[in-house]
């Protein structure tokens, strides 16, 4: 008998899809343990199978797309600083602008996500209120 928790289906915005298989796509590239990768690459199969799906073939898709790669290219990186400067104890200048860079970014990440979200009508939306 399947575990009920082999297979959960729950809806989510393409804004919110986008953004997991860019993450995976990081992953699969940084991550080298076989086993974390193996479960990295069933992951993002299952979710381009969905974004093949649903998600058109557009231009203005394609480029947001591309920016919340770089986007989450450059909070991984941000967060190995931040977790290297943990671990040493230095929590100085470079600490504290990787740590501002992350909210910056992570709202930026909200904002292309929001704009795929509106281009493609999603029924789901990500809410962010900070002030």
């Amino acid at each position: 008998m399947k575990n009920k928790l082999d297979k959960i289906l729950t809806e989510i915005s393409a804004g919110e899809l986008i953004d997991k298989i860019t993450i995976l796509e990081i992953k699969k590239i940084k991550i080298s343990d076989k086993i974390k990768l193996s479960d990295v690459e069933k992951e993002l199969k299952s979710l381009n199978r969905t974004y093949e799906e649903y998600i058109p073939n557009n231009i203005s898709i394609k480029e947001n797309k591309k920016k919340l790669t770089e986007v989450n290219s450059q909070l991984w990186d941000l967060e190995n600083s931040k977790r290297a400067a943990e671990k040493k104890g230095e929590f100085g200048e470079q600490f504290i602008t990787d740590a501002r860079n992350v909210y910056k970014l992570n709202d930026e990440r909200a904002r292309i996500k929001l704009n795929i979200n509106n281009i493609l009508g999603s029924n789901i939306k990500e809410v962010k209120s900070h002030e």
